[in-house]
């Protein structure tokens, strides 16, 4: 083993490490997540506009960068590295695919723990209590209720992520924050950007 490792040039040991040490996390997280505990409770958000959460809170939503999903792009990016440059291909071509198959890695993870969050939170949360909340835009809301976007919102101690419409005439881009007014029903909401509600008001 040691006469093979040391056979490999720098840039193949760098892939082969990567690749390996992210591998070895991956089943350590798969390990806790067995026995019930959460090895993504370090997920953070790249922005908080809201200001209402805070990073221990975190772990009740999937997010883009995560211990998870990070892991699974090193994993991508180690192997994917170690797997071309061995069959001959030059660094920077094995660099490019490296990122390519990580990145994608990275998304497929990203949207397993979205879609394993949001069914967890179907069972237990009470969408009646999102009612009156301030929340952000997640995924943009089309206007009119032409289409549903999705939102997040701290919901009974936790943050989630839901479908939600506007009234508005105006597309609500993400990062908005908004109020939720009503539910459409028991898991979709209606919400409207805080700068229109204050407009009216006044």
């Amino acid at each position: 083993m040691t006469e093979w490792w040391n056979a490999l040039n720098l840039d193949l040991q760098i892939f082969y490490a990567i690749g390996v040490l992210s591998t070895l996390v991956i089943l350590i997280q798969a390990i806790l997540m067995l026995f019930g505990g959460d090895a993504d409770g370090g997920d953070f958000n790249v922005s908080d506009p809201s200001g209402m959460h805070d990073a221990a809170e975190h772990s009740g939503g999937a997010q883009l960068l995560s211990v998870r999903t990070v892991t699974a792009f090193f994993v991508g990016f180690g192997w994917t590295g170690a797997i071309f440059l061995k069959r001959g291909w030059s660094l920077e071509s094995s660099l490019l695919f490296a990122f390519l198959v990580g990145s994608f890695f990275m998304t497929i993870v990203f949207y397993l723990m979205k879609t394993f969050y949001n069914l967890r939170d179907s069972g237990n949360i009470n969408y009646r209590n999102a009612v009156g909340k301030i929340g952000s835009v997640y995924i943009p809301i089309p206007p009119n209720q032409s289409g549903p976007g999705q939102i997040e919102i701290l919901i009974q101690g936790r943050v989630s992520f839901v479908d939600a419409f506007t009234n508005a005439s105006q597309k609500l881009p993400g990062q908005t924050r908004v109020k939720v007014l009503d539910l459409i029903d028991s898991r979709t909401l209606l919400v409207e950007s805080l700068s229109t509600l204050s407009t009216k008001e006044e």
